[in-house]
């Protein structure tokens, strides 16, 4: 038997998990400046998740108006988009939505609107339908997550704990709609609860998922210009085996630092700067003519390129354009390649 103290500790319980999921989101949505466009969707979502919960709360708590169904159910159907969206654009440098995304939020807006101001009974075949459309998003989530490759960063773990969460809020939503208790619906909320405090407990332990931008450092100029001579004049990127560490250790400093000033200086992480310098030297050898009578690949060798895979790709990367594309382009295009503020050295 479902008694009055049972609700109000569930209640109670599950409030504090949906208060904290709509801070994060506010917090995401309009504290944080970084990587804006990735966390909008991260913060809608864990909006998403609350309003769904919210609803369950009112649900086991007695009868509840079709306004307040709907707006469970703007919950529930916006939380499989907002997951797809998060990992369509997680790697991606754009900061606009494609107008085509939108059309995912389709279904969310006629069911809203028509449970909203239907007289008839439809909540519960929106709800369902939905829910089992939600492990479809899942699945697609998955096998886009599974092209980045990379399994044993935190974004990585990150990524995963998200797909599986979600995928357990949608067998809990299916598990409230066929349960035929009103303590069942009511744990299921609970659990529902439980799963947004594992989220948020994630975060909070690693900081580093979303870190806050850094301010300038104020650093010795003579420092900075021996970072520059490093690159300039003693072409130290030549070096295939370089590694920051080793570039920290060449001028004394420690590594921390060095990658601050380069972030700073250059706008850019020292793998980065290096491929950047190592491109530059050989697309200006190929503008010179040097391609003609020397292999691409000894170029790329003689820059620091390890190998001619990861050479073609950096090249691709920086110039927009393969090398042999590059030397048949008008010497005037080959010139605003080489000035491009991408392939300079210092952006100051």
């Amino acid at each position: 038997m479902f008694f009055m103290k049972d609700f109000l500790f569930l209640a109670f319980f599950s409030g504090i998990a949906i208060a904290l999921g709509f801070l994060i989101s506010f917090y995401l949505l309009f504290v944080r400046s970084e990587q804006r466009f990735k966390l909008k969707f991260l913060g809608f979502l864990f909006m998403a998740l609350s309003l769904r919960i919210v609803k369950s709360i009112m649900f086991f708590s007695g009868e509840i108006p079709n306004l307040a169904v709907a707006i469970g159910y703007l919950g529930l159907s916006c939380i499989g988009p907002l997951l797809w969206l998060y990992f369509k654009y997680f790697d991606v440098e754009t900061q606009r939505l494609a107008p085509k995304d939108l059309l995912h939020f389709l279904p969310a807006l006629i069911g809203t609107v028509h449970i909203a101001f239907s007289e008839n009974p439809v909540a519960s075949i929106y709800y369902l339908y939905t829910t089992y459309g939600l492990f479809i998003y899942v699945l697609t989530s998955w096998f886009k997550f599974r092209q980045y490759g990379e399994t044993k960063t935190v974004f990585h773990r990150w990524n995963s704990l998200l797909i599986l969460t979600v995928g357990c809020f949608g067998g809990i939503f299916l598990f409230q709609f066929y349960t035929d208790t009103m303590f069942n619906y009511a744990m299921g909320a609970v659990v529902a609860a439980i799963m947004v405090f594992v989220l948020l407990v994630f975060l909070l332990n690693n900081p580093v998922l979303f870190p806050s931008k850094k301010k300038s450092i104020a650093v010795d100029a003579s420092l900075i210009n021996r970072i520059k001579s490093e690159l300039n004049a003693q072409k130290i990127y030549q070096e295939p085996s370089l590694t920051l560490d080793k570039f920290a250790k060449k001028l004394n400093r420690p590594t921390y630092l060095i990658s601050r000033i380069i972030k700073q200086e250059y706008g850019m992480t020292f793998p980065e700067l290096i491929n950047y310098c190592r491109i530059q030297q050989v697309a200006s050898a190929l503008s010179n003519g040097r391609g003609k009578n020397v292999k691409i690949e000894a170029l790329a060798y003689e820059a620091g390129f390890n190998t001619p895979s990861t050479f073609y790709t950096a090249f691709k990367k920086f110039t927009g354009m393969n090398p042999t594309e590059f030397q048949k382009t008008p010497s005037k295009i080959q010139a605003e390649v080489l000035s491009d503020p991408n392939l300079v050295y210092s952006k100051k």
